[in-house]
């Protein structure tokens, strides 16, 4: 018997050790693969049924509010804070290169800067162009 498993590689005595230590009591799940990873169920991946464009171009700084945007586009893709700031975002196209649109607003619901379809290789530093205002 010594020499029967001195022929058979260690990693395979391993391995069997291995399967046969599993417990047997369920399956493993499935992972489902209905939403992407950065989707939830509330919160849509792309805003590819809305135009951006035009949405986009009716932003008036210091006057348009978040919530006309949420009217608009539905639920920002990414809504958070930035250096004290709140950011809404908004992809807004699925296909490559993909569009972003993105706000600055302020304490009171204001969009103070915005950022749409600006190649990514450009960085946007937002900043509150209604101060002073």
């Amino acid at each position: 018997m010594l020499s029967i498993i001195r022929r058979v590689p260690l990693t395979l005595i391993l391995f069997g050790v291995v399967a046969c230590s599993r417990p047997s009591a369920e399956p493993p799940k499935p992972v489902s693969s209905a939403l992407p990873p950065r989707q939830t169920a509330d919160q849509p991946a792309f805003v590819d049924s809305v135009d951006a464009r035009p949405v986009a171009a009716s932003v008036v700084l210091c006057k348009t509010t978040a919530d006309t945007l949420r009217r608009l586009l539905g639920t920002p893709t990414r809504n958070g804070i930035l250096h004290g700031a709140r950011v809404m975002s908004w992809s807004t196209r699925s296909q490559s290169p993909q569009v972003f649109l993105a706000v600055l607003v302020n304490g009171r619901g204001i969009v103070t800067d915005i950022y749409f379809d600006v190649p990514s290789e450009l960085p946007w530093v937002p900043a509150d162009q209604c101060a002073g205002r």
